[in-house]
């Protein structure tokens, strides 16, 4: 409720803006060619990286007709990337927000898909107040814990991305949209993983967030996050596997903890520190042996490509205090790799993993086959098809 009240002013600030640019809004659309039949696409508004960046790239190169349009920031590091594709306009801009009421779709990674300020437009959609334009959830990552504010009615899309079939199972069963709300479509950025898969002598660690709540500055040097993935990044036993097979490893916060990172250390330069306005997550992710993570998500994408993952999970407990609470999935059922509490059990695994040629092993495979019932380059097209068939009439 704090934290509500906090965001009044801007609550109040974006109902003001509503209100006042609804007519215009109007009017460009029946007027102005740039407003009619817009498709508009964003992330989180400073970013061009996931799902909405690759099915944005899909329109523009393989279904030109539509009128679609980016939502980036003028100081993002990834707007170079999206303007060679088209439209482009500046988030939280005056057109920004006479396109998101303009628009016949709204189309995001995040909640409310598009708007100005995502969670204040998630809360005012709860109140009733939104745009004309169907709402599409194209996700952020395979879900996989409980997340009960994105049960229906707390969220209220007209289309929700699923990226695997258990998962697929699990939204329809538990979140409670109308019929064909979610579709099993897969992911729109796992088309790129498929065809960029390129494996160059690294290791990816990974880990999640855990919460806003979670001790950040100067308490952050107090947290187990910091002191067990410090301890691995200096352990001797892992600086001596890098050495010997000529690897790097390279160490990727969630872009939540991204600014924790100068607090951590490299021993050695073999070990990268890698902020996230270098680099790409995808580009990592298509690079890598191995992946090691924690609880994040990102474990699909690396399973999506039949990469060996391995879970160091030595907080489990406090990471469930903080963040999400257990939904479907289970690591030791479901998971694509071994499940680890300690740094020796971790770097253990490591030496198995390269042992065996940083290869799968077959009964993760089979995992993975079950998760995923399809899994090739057309996501994108799947996702098109149903949007497309959405907007006949309007």
């Amino acid at each position: 409720m704090l934290n509500k009240l906090k965001r009044l002013p801007v609550y109040l600030k974006n109902v003001f803006l509503l209100v006042i640019l609804w007519p215009a809004a109007a009017v460009l659309r029946r007027t102005s060619k740039s407003y009619r039949h817009l498709w508009l696409v964003m992330e989180r508004g400073f970013d061009a990286r996931d799902n909405a960046y690759w099915f944005f790239r899909y329109l523009r190169e393989q279904q030109p007709q539509i009128n679609a349009c980016y939502v980036i920031d003028k100081a993002s590091p990834d707007r170079g990337k999206v303007e060679p594709l088209g439209r482009i306009i500046a988030w939280r801009s005056l057109r920004h927000y006479l396109m998101y009421l303009a628009a016949d779709m709204l189309i995001s990674t995040h909640v409310q898909p598009v708007a100005p300020d995502l969670m204040a437009y998630y809360h005012l959609r709860q109140m009733g107040i939104h745009p004309r334009g169907k709402e599409i959830f194209l996700q952020h990552g395979i879900i996989k814990d409980e997340m009960r504010w994105m049960w229906y009615p707390h969220l209220k899309v007209d289309f929700f991305a699923s990226g695997g079939k258990l998962e697929y199972d699990y939204l329809v069963s538990t979140f409670g949209f109308p019929e064909g709300v979610i579709q099993y479509t897969g992911l729109c950025r796992f088309d790129n993983l498929i065809r960029g898969n390129n494996p160059s002598n690294e290791i990816l660690v990974m880990p999640t967030w855990r919460g806003s709540d979670y001790p950040r500055g100067e308490r952050f040097y107090e947290t187990a996050f910091y002191r067990q993935f410090q301890s691995l990044l200096e352990n001797p036993r892992l600086l001596s596997l890098l050495q010997e097979h000529d690897f790097k490893l390279i160490f990727y916060p969630h872009i939540e903890l991204q600014e924790e990172l100068d607090k951590f250390r490299s021993p050695s330069p073999r070990i990268i520190l890698a902020s996230w306005r270098d680099y790409d997550v995808q580009t990592l992710l298509m690079r890598c042996n191995l992946l090691i993570t924690d609880y994040s998500s990102v474990f699909f994408d690396a399973g999506y490509m039949e990469k060996p993952v391995i879970y160091y999970q030595f907080d489990m407990e406090e990471f469930r205090k903080y963040h999400y609470q257990k939904g479907y999935f289970s690591y030791e059922e479901h998971g694509f790799g071994p499940v680890v509490m300690t740094e020796e059990a971790l770097v253990n695994a490591v030496y198995e993993c390269a042992g065996n040629g940083f290869r799968m092993q077959k009964e993760y495979r089979h995992r993975l086959e079950a998760f995923y019932t399809v899994r090739d380059e057309k996501n994108c097209e799947r996702t098109y098809q149903i949007l497309s068939r959405m907007t006949d009439g309007n």
